[in-house]
């Protein structure tokens, strides 16, 4: 039996090796996004940059701090990198890059549900064409196939 020690020095390992891995799928999501162009209706560094621009009216904090770019990379990395780490053993699959898709579809529907109704774009999208919210699915699951396959390489193994 594991003491609580081991595991959570598992569970910490597990989301290290996320958040490194989350760093760098968000970065592949960057370059294919400057390599193949994005939604023009619903460019998420454009909404976070508004969003960075009202936060820092509302705290005082200048522009730089706050930019979108910036929040891409922390939304990117800490948050799905932390949250893929913690549901990584619930998540259906047995290879990581299988988990990583499944995981891209969650953040890919929660996107749809939450920023783009915030970006104007309705639920799903339905504002936009009937392309923009498949594509916009697409990149999540690139993201999250990115990720799962990253996070392989961390563990020395494809399988859980």
């Amino acid at each position: 039996m594991r003491t609580p020690r081991e595991s959570y020095h598992r569970i910490f390992g597990r989301i290290g090796r996320s958040l490194v891995a989350g760093l760098v799928a968000t970065t592949v999501l960057w370059l294919l996004k400057l390599t193949r162009g994005t939604i023009p209706q619903l460019e998420t560094i454009r909404f976070l940059d508004r969003v960075a621009e009202a936060t820092a009216k509302a705290t005082g904090l200048p522009d730089p701090l706050v930019h979108g770019w910036l929040w891409h990379l922390v939304i990117g990395t800490l948050l799905w990198g932390t949250l893929f780490g913690i549901m990584l053993p619930i998540l259906p699959g047995r290879s990581y890059w299988v988990k990583g898709a499944a995981f891209g579809v969650i953040a890919g529907l929660l996107t749809m549900l939450l920023v783009m109704p915030l970006a104007g774009a309705g639920y799903f999208g339905m504002k936009l064409t009937l392309l923009d919210p498949i594509v916009s699915l697409v990149y999540h699951i690139i993201y999250g196939v990115t990720l799962g396959g990253v996070y392989s390489l961390f563990v020395g193994r494809h399988t859980k």
